[in-house]
């Protein structure tokens, strides 16, 4: 990952968020380049999702929201990741999904 990360800084497509202050593990700006690709897909998925559909119409709204919304969505309650602790030297937690077998991946344990 990390050379992905240092090859998508120097083409100035992405930078990791607040970088210069240790930066936030996941989180990511877009430099020109990656702000230019970003909105040629958008726009591209825009047109054929969208604009060339006469049942379907653009919606966008706020990710913020009283947590009464999100349950009454079901997100609260559908939408989890069951998660694997490591029981070995890492203690590193993963996604259920992620893990096969019984050993972690990271050092081998239970």
């Amino acid at each position: 990952m990390e050379k992905v990360v240092a090859l998508t800084k120097r083409r100035g497509f992405i930078y990791p968020s607040s970088e210069i202050y240790g930066g936030m593990s996941g989180f990511y700006d877009y430099g020109p380049y990656g702000v230019a690709l970003k909105r040629a897909i958008r726009d591209l998925w825009w047109r054929h999702v969208v604009d060339l559909r006469d049942d379907v119409v653009g919606l966008e709204s706020t990710l913020v929201m009283p947590s009464e919304v999100w349950a009454a969505s079901g997100h609260l309650t559908n939408f989890v990741d069951p998660l694997r602790q490591c029981l070995g030297k890492c203690k590193k937690r993963w996604r259920a999904d992620h893990v096969s077998g019984d050993k972690c991946p990271e050092c081998g344990g239970p």
